[in-house]
């Protein structure tokens, strides 16, 4: 079983066999073409695929499978269904990408959780004990943020600093350049919105009718730019590399998907 996160910036694969893996990789999405070549080498029974990354993104990948004789099913989210109770307003317009990663969170039967993704956009969903995700939100991810500071200014584009030269935290002192200010802002933002939602989930849970209500939520984080938000991150957090392809292959183990 061919398994596909096909993201905004990247699209990440899995070749799996039951719960075992066979092979996997990762290219841009501009090299959606190239994929063809990576997955001719293997006996594909099918493939389950989560796409985020468009219309055009999503036909190639349909022509290459087709091609292959492969059958694609494409992630649609559900009210209920793999584990995971989806209290979107509308369920189907939950992303794709979103919804694999709360149901592989749920899986991993953790108690109340914040899931945080962090890439091109960065999405904080909140899911609790009883695996129901009952909302979150979405901004731009680090490096879009700093993109639209570099488009929309006249004068700072020549005193941004690259996110990884940021000082690890304000303990001693605040930034007094350009360059950090702007670099600890967008973290700062990030880490921001992750924490707020964290703080938030006693009350939204309904913790305070004697539901572990002084116990904080565990925060997953996942994503590409993760790395530029961590250090700056107080709560115990469970890291996992690539959970909507975790998630992908829960969804692959079942028997429906598997027949």
């Amino acid at each position: 079983m061919l398994l596909v996160d096909a993201g905004n910036t990247r699209i990440k694969w899995r070749i799996v066999a039951g719960r075992a893996l066979v092979a996997s990789g990762a290219v841009a999405v501009a090299g959606v073409a190239d994929l063809a070549a990576a997955w001719r080498p293997y006996r594909l029974t099918g493939a389950l695929i989560s796409c985020v990354a468009g219309a055009e993104v999503q036909a190639e990948l349909a022509r290459i499978l087709a091609a292959s004789g492969v059958v694609a099913r494409w992630l649609v989210a559900e009210r209920e269904n793999h584990g995971l109770i989806n209290h979107y307003d509308a369920p189907e317009k939950l992303g794709s990408d979103r919804y694999a990663a709360l149901i592989a969170a749920s899986r991993l039967k953790l108690g109340d959780c914040v899931v945080a993704c962090v890439g091109t956009a960065t999405t904080v969903d909140r899911l609790n004990r009883d695996g129901e995700f009952v909302g979150g939100i979405i901004l731009p991810g680090p490096n879009m943020m700093r993109a639209a500071l570099l488009g929309g200014t006249g004068q700072i584009e020549s005193r941004m600093r690259p996110l990884d030269e940021l000082p690890a935290s304000l303990a001693a002192s605040l930034p007094r350049d350009t360059a950090t200010a702007v670099g600890v802002g967008i973290v700062l933002a990030q880490a921001g919105a992750i924490s707020a939602l964290c703080g938030a989930m006693p009350d939204v849970m309904g913790n305070a009718a004697g539901r572990n209500a002084d116990k904080a939520p565990l925060l997953i984080l996942t994503g590409g730019a993760r790395d530029q938000v961590r250090a700056w991150l107080t709560m115990e957090l469970l890291e996992i590399e690539d959970l909507v392809l975790e998630g992908l292959a829960w969804i692959a183990s079942e028997p429906a998907c598997a027949s």
